[in-house]
């Protein structure tokens, strides 16, 4: 006769270790795994060996898996003809940060006009997360550069769609744009008019002035940048003295690059002055002349 004792059946059930963590620009790792159930009281963790690597690394956004299979775990107790391994893998998962604001501030430069070309370029970044960097995003504009030589204003064009997220560590990015710009201001100019001037012995025709001379307290101001609606002549027969009566309203800028024109009248004037004349009074009776008279 015999003695049979027959191997029985045995359920494992393996639960790898798992870890989530927001992403930090740090490594996480989990290791390990638990033994949740065995369906026999008899069969125990010292009845399998492992084989394998219960580890888990990771740094950006995602997850990342164990590998545990059933093929990693091996009964090693005869006693138990099949040992079923029910495994359920472990992971380390990192989760993207929830919110990042990202201000791009345009850089800007203000000046007097000069004539010259002026040019500012570039913009400043400031980021609500200090994880995130301008690696992190693109820019798909076509100029960070404004450039403006007359007076007024020259915008970059920065806009919020032409900044983009680019990092999977990052779920919700928003951009805060402000324009960059070159501005130029207007600047001043005094205008000085002087009326020409003539000055005759009377002669008893008629004599004409015309025209003025100007002069600019700026260079840059010239004849061309103003118009002239009035009269610039003056005519007279008789003597006296005939003003040509310029008004600083005569006159109008036409150039937007000087703010405050004033324009300041030199009066000139037409002068005829009298002649001396010599009257000789003959008295007719007498045949003889008399005295002169002035």
């Amino acid at each position: 006769g015999q003695l049979v004792i027959k191997p029985i059946e045995a359920t494992v059930t393996i639960t790898g270790h798992n870890n989530t963590a927001p992403y930090n620009g740090e490594e996480h790792i989990v290791t390990g795994y638990d033994v949740t159930s065995i369906s026999s009281e008899l069969y125990t963790e010292d009845d399998f060996e492992f084989t394998g690597e219960a580890e888990a690394k990771r740094t950006d956004n995602g997850t990342t898996p164990m590998g545990l299979t059933a093929a990693n775990f091996t009964n090693t107790n005869n006693n138990f003809s099949k040992v079923t391994f029910d495994v359920t893998d472990g992971y380390q998962a990192i989760t993207p940060v929830e919110e990042v604001v990202v201000t791009i501030t345009g850089h800007n430069n203000t000046t007097d006009y000069d004539g010259e070309e002026h040019t500012v370029t570039g913009y400043d970044v400031q980021i609500s997360n200090p994880l995130y960097t301008e690696d992190d995003f693109t820019f798909s504009g076509t100029s960070t550069e404004a450039k403006l030589t007359d007076a007024g204003t020259e915008y970059m064009g920065l806009a919020e769609d032409q900044f983009a997220n680019k990092s999977e560590n990052f779920k919700d990015v928003t951009f805060v744009v402000t324009d960059g710009y070159q501005k130029i201001n207007p600047i001043d100019v005094t205008v000085t008019i002087t009326e020409h001037s003539d000055e005759v012995d009377y002669d008893s025709k008629e004599h004409t002035v015309t025209g003025y001379d100007t002069a600019f307290s700026n260079s840059l101001y010239k004849a061309t940048d103003f118009t002239f609606s009035g009269n610039d002549s003056v005519s007279g027969t008789d003597a006296t003295s005939y003003d040509m009566e310029l008004k600083a309203s005569d006159f109008a800028n036409i150039n937007d690059n000087f703010k405050n024109v004033t324009f300041v009248i030199k009066d000139g004037q037409l002068v005829i002055n009298p002649v001396d004349v010599i009257v000789t009074i003959e008295d007719r009776k007498s045949g003889s002349a008399g005295m002169p008279r002035p």
